[in-house]
């Protein structure tokens, strides 16, 4: 089965890169952007959307698309999680140069590792080739986005009890 629940597993790598370029990159902009570009996929799953699960979206094209269209709503919004943002210690510089390269990059991740497993997808669109399907399984993809959470975690927490240093600035 290669369904990878939309939300679960890519927030790991959002999580885990995102702590990794907190220094240069706007982190909610990045966690957002690697979730929600599954927002049509999920309405497909769950019945709401007709078509195929991964279309314009879970292409490198639809993935710059759908960057730009999130930095603008992120530099809406993004002031008003700056007390969220306190409230978890990630203090970080914001601009609009950081927030489009976050949405950029973790737009491109998300169709990256959906690349790896799912044999439907064509990230390369409108060409047919897909030079990534096959490269890991399904099961390692889980692996991986899971692996990244946990190192997350453990690391945010080092980070809350001093012992590992989340470099912000």
């Amino acid at each position: 089965m290669t369904i990878m629940p939309f939300t679960l597993f890519h927030f790991g790598p959002g999580l885990l890169f995102g702590l990794l370029l907190v220094k240069y990159i706007d982190f909610p902009t990045f966690v957002i952007a690697n979730v929600l570009i599954d927002w049509r996929a999920a309405l497909v799953v769950f019945g709401l959307w007709p078509g195929p699960r991964h279309s314009w979206m879970h292409t490198y094209l639809g993935a710059i698309l759908f960057s730009m269209i999130l930095t603008i709503g992120m530099v809406l919004i993004r002031p008003e999680l700056d007390k969220l943002m306190e409230s978890m210690g990630l203090h970080q510089r914001v601009s609009v140069t950081r927030i489009a390269v976050a949405a950029f990059l973790g737009s491109m991740i998300h169709v990256t590792i959906d690349a790896f497993h799912h044999p439907l997808m064509y990230p390369f669109m409108p060409y047919d080739i897909k030079p990534l399907y096959g490269l890991f399984s399904t099961r390692e993809m889980r692996f991986f986005t899971a692996f990244c959470g946990f190192l997350a975690i453990l690391w945010y927490i080092g980070d809350y009890f001093g012992l590992i240093h989340i470099p912000t600035k």
